[in-house]
């Protein structure tokens, strides 16, 4: 069935207006609350050393409390942040994202110990998880058809620079004003954001609006539960102890198969794998999965290789991987505009040229001697996964009825964080102990991110070809 336009809640002909139902300062405004969730994942790195010192930790324990329980949050409250912005309407699960985001940040900086911090980064990573689905499940549904690929991709060039100027803003910040300047940054991000939200009002949701109480009697608590046990086994699998990371990956897996099971059974459930019937969603939403695979293993790997193999310092690799994210950064917004033109697949099987010539040339991985060695490689994978990121998104999020945009919205990130995972336990299982200096295994792991990247490619092939042509 052919998607209807979507209706316009804003006043005809305004000069703010930049979208049907989404003026221009409150897509500013989403975009700037949205980008705290990949900007916090990355910002905190360069304060760890600072903050053990302070409370007198170790560096171990403190990055494994402060990074894990940030990621576990921010994944396993995805689906069900979709789910509230569903049943609560979007704007006002923004809102409550912002109100979380911004007493996370408060909580971090007066915090005295590191169980406080911990809580300030559960915190922050909540109101991600919120925002992130909630924003993605607005646009969908009060952007009209011809416009929302453009609209998708200044989401993803937003989301892709915030995590890649985490490092540099932080070390800034760490710098001038010391590491409990990390958690306040995203305050006045947020007050600024519901400022406008404020003033240039969010459009009222056209999906089932109930009280928090009524949502909470009705909401899917067993299968939050097993998604959550599913989830983070997963996520600690990716990090914990070598000899526990197996049998953790199968019970997480088991876990999975019975959520399954149990959301089958379910009339509203928290995330329905029926959605997965639809082949635009399950192709748009497995491209975004693969090729977060193929990224996030190489923002690991070449690390690794160049600083064990080569000897090279991690500035210098940092400054190589940046420009992909700018090269990113730079083509999403053209992705965005080409799925308007030509239509989602046209538009995602021209990225894949770019990126499966980048992909290529990383296969030859043992001749790069220095880290500029790979930025002809790194730059056309960047326009690869730029242009073609709007185009997954859009097809996914279009695929469904708009009262079922926030369960489609939390279904794609929660799969986009599953591949990083997975390329997290992909890089472990085959670069682990002595093999951490062998070039021939680095470059075994840069075939498997590479297949994965073609994996992605054929995904493409089943994208829709006009976003208007997906079923309601």
């Amino acid at each position: 069935m052919t998607e209807p336009e979507a209706v316009s809640t804003a006043a005809p002909a305004a000069p703010v207006i930049a979208h049907e139902g989404v003026s221009t300062p409150a897509l500013a405004a989403l975009l700037l609350a949205a980008a705290q969730a990949p900007l916090g994942s990355t910002m905190i790195a360069v304060a760890l050393p600072s903050i053990s010192q302070a409370l007198h930790r170790e560096l171990s324990l403190v990055t494994s409390l402060l990074v894990t329980s940030y990621l576990i949050v921010n994944i396993v409250g995805q689906s069900p942040g979709g789910r509230l912005a569903d049943a609560l309407g979007h704007a006002r699960t923004v809102r409550i994202g912002m109100f979380l985001q911004a007493v996370g940040s408060c909580v971090g900086f007066f915090s005295q110990g590191l169980v406080g911090l911990v809580m300030a980064r559960a915190l922050l990573a909540c109101g991600g998880a919120l925002i992130v689905p909630a924003t993605m499940a607005l646009l969908r549904v009060h952007v009209p058809a011809e416009r929302r690929g453009r609209v998708f991709g200044w989401v993803g060039a937003t989301m892709g620079f915030s995590a890649a100027i985490g490092p540099p803003i932080g070390g800034e910040l760490l710098g001038l004003f010391g590491w409990r300047s990390i958690f306040v940054v995203a305050l006045p991000c947020v007050a600024l954001a519901a400022v406008l939200t404020r003033i240039y009002r969010l459009p009222a949701s056209h999906t089932e609006r109930k009280t928090l109480g009524a949502f909470a009697r009705s909401f899917d608590w067993i299968g939050s539960l097993l998604l959550t046990v599913a989830l983070a086994t997963l996520v600690i699998s990716s990090k914990g102890p070598v000899a526990l990371r197996w049998p953790l990956l199968g019970a997480g897996l088991v876990t999975i198969v019975a959520f399954v099971f149990w959301e089958l059974r379910q009339r509203d459930p928290v995330l329905d794998p029926r959605i997965f019937r639809v082949r635009a969603f399950s192709a748009g939403s497995g491209v975004v999965a693969l090729q977060n695979f193929s990224m996030y293993g190489l923002l690991f790997e070449l690390p690794g290789y160049f600083e064990r193999v080569r000897g090279a310092q991690a500035h210098a690799v940092g400054r190589v991987l940046f420009a992909m994210m700018i090269a990113m950064f730079i083509c999403a917004p053209l992705g965005g505009r080409l799925t308007d033109r030509i239509g989602p697949r046209k538009t995602a099987l021209i990225a894949v040229l770019p990126g499966l010539a980048g992909m290529l040339l990383l296969r030859h991985i043992g001749s790069f001697l220095v880290p500029s060695d790979a930025i002809p490689a790194l730059v056309l994978l960047g326009i690869g996964l730029g242009l073609s990121g709007a185009p997954a998104q859009t097809s996914a999020l279009t695929s469904v009825s708009g009262e079922r945009s926030g369960m489609a919205a939390g279904a794609t990130s929660t799969l986009r964080y599953l591949g990083s995972v997975v390329s997290v336990l992909t890089l472990g299982a085959l670069l682990g102990g002595d093999q951490m200096a062998d070039v021939t295994a680095h470059a075994h792991t840069i075939d498997v991110f590479c297949i994965g990247y073609v994996l992605a490619s054929l995904g493409c092939l089943a994208l829709p070809d006009h976003t208007n042509a997906v079923t309601r």
